[in-house]
């Protein structure tokens, strides 16, 4: 009987799930999101849901599936999970967190005039442009924060799954 092998795309849907669900939770905990929590967690998971996916799928794939396929498969998994997480951070800062309307842009300028300091119409309307346009620098912030993780959990899960399936081998030949 052959062994079903679970989808890179499931297993990058269960990964971005996890992802979506924490990031869900840290929000309603900590408003403002400080940076940290927002990205560290999104590291760690994807590194190592990549590196559980390749092993995964190299004991799935029966016989003894070579680096190159274990890696291919795991990166390809990252592109599941890179595009997904994209799709909603889109979504999460056009509509879970909003740029800041005009009633807040317009509180944020007397702060900064109490202050003593003065701002050009020109840096009010560029400050502006950017609120609304940050959904570009987010996403790809989003992107490179699962791209470069999910590359290291794909090179480690192709190493450990390659060094899993030659003990394996040597194994049976001993027995033989």
């Amino acid at each position: 009987m052959e062994k079903k092998i679970t989808s890179r795309i499931v297993k990058g849907v269960i990964i971005v799930g996890i992802l979506i669900v924490l990031d869900l939770v840290l929000l309603q905990l900590y408003h403002p999101l400080p940076d940290g929590l927002r990205y560290l967690p999104r590291l760690v998971i994807v590194l190592l849901g990549v590196l559980v996916s390749c092993i995964i799928y190299s004991k799935q794939s029966g016989g003894s599936p070579g680096f190159g396929e274990v890696f291919t498969h795991g990166f390809k998994t990252t592109a599941v999970i890179a595009f997904l997480m994209a799709l909603y951070t889109f979504i999460a800062v056009k509509a879970i967190e909003p740029p800041p309307g005009p009633a807040e842009m317009e509180a944020a300028v007397k702060a900064i005039e109490q202050r003593g300091n003065t701002l050009h119409e020109e840096a009010i309307r560029e400050a502006e442009a950017a609120a609304k346009s940050r959904w570009v620098i987010y996403v790809s912030i989003s992107i490179f924060a699962t791209l470069i993780p999910g590359l290291l959990g794909s090179l480690a899960g192709a190493a450990l799954a390659k060094k899993n399936g030659s003990a394996a081998i040597n194994t049976n030949n001993t027995q033989a």
